[in-house]
């Protein structure tokens, strides 16, 4: 989580977006407080078997980092992982 929040920030950044380098950090120690229990939509979506939003998140920041020369590998990874399942299930 680390990894891909940072990237998302160095991507912001290189986009001069004015947001704090430690964003990525504070916002880590905020799901630090959060219920164990506690799920991301995206992982709501694929245990549903419903449409992911891989290419809006992971790949917008693939595309973004690329245009301005900041390497995204860990976005890269989810989003090679996740594509496979991008279009959900389908009618069942």
């Amino acid at each position: 989580l680390a990894g891909v929040m940072q990237e998302v920030v160095d991507v912001a950044i290189a986009q001069g977006v004015p947001i704090a380098r430690d964003f990525a950090a504070d916002r880590l120690r905020f799901c630090d407080q959060l219920p164990e229990t506690m799920t991301s939509s995206m992982h709501n979506d694929l245990e549903r078997g419903n449409r992911l939003e891989v290419d809006g998140l992971c790949g917008d920041v693939i595309e973004r980092g690329h245009a301005v020369g900041v390497p995204t590998p860990v976005n890269r990874a989810i989003y090679d992982i996740l594509v496979l399942h991008a279009a959900g299930k389908g009618p069942v």
